[in-house]
């Protein structure tokens, strides 16, 4: 049964995901869902989706959508009929922090359980971005079953460092749903032991 923060309170709930390792480029863009544990989880911030802009001289409103970036430029010229007609094209517009339009933020890093890892393998990772409601659903140390858009991400929107990593991007995950679960990672192996494997380890 789930509450309604979505979070799995039910510890005998089998999860079923994959591990980032399965996770490849034909997966871009698609709809996944992993199984892993959080091992750093960011401070909720708010994340601007709407900015809003007065002009000075003409008192015109100006709204900007911004679609999940995480820099923007701002714009600087009033492209309202009245600045138009008077040739203004001086900066006049400014940035309105109460009319704009924010939502919830975090940003979560998933690891691979150490039962998922080959012998003599790094554990591999993946950030999550979490939206909305679905930030401060679990802290790290938790076990998660995470439903989510496999996404590029670059380096850089722009600036020297866009320059320098030129066609190179980093991948994320934008989280859709979350599922805690109950037992941690200890209880959960102790739970696929057989008897007689429980019965050797109480002997030493």
């Amino acid at each position: 049964n789930n509450d309604d923060d979505g979070v799995n309170k039910n510890s005998n709930v089998t999860m079923d995901g994959v591990s980032l390792r399965n996770i490849r480029s034909p997966s871009m863009g698609r709809l996944v869902t992993l199984k892993g544990m959080i091992v750093r989880a960011s401070d909720v911030k708010p994340c601007c989706t709407v900015a809003t802009y007065t002009c000075d001289a003409c008192g015109f409103e100006i709204y900007q959508v911004i679609q999940n970036k995480r820099d923007f430029m701002p714009q600087r010229i009033c492209p309202s009929p009245v600045c138009k007609e008077l040739g203004r094209t001086r900066d006049s517009l400014h940035l309105q922090t109460r009319g704009s339009k924010f939502e919830k933020f975090q940003e979560l890093k998933i690891q691979e359980l150490p039962s998922q890892v080959p012998m003599g393998h790094v554990p591999r990772s993946m950030t999550v971005h979490c939206r909305g409601e679905m930030t401060r659903k679990c802290t790290p140390g938790d076990l998660v079953t995470i439903d989510g858009i496999f996404l590029p991400q670059r380096i850089a929107e722009a600036g020297y460092r866009a320059m320098q990593a030129g066609l190179i991007s980093t991948t994320y995950l934008e989280a859709q749903n979350i599922i805690v679960s109950k037992k941690s990672y200890d209880d959960s192996i102790a739970d696929s032991l057989t008897t007689e494997e429980r019965k050797k380890l109480d002997n030493e």
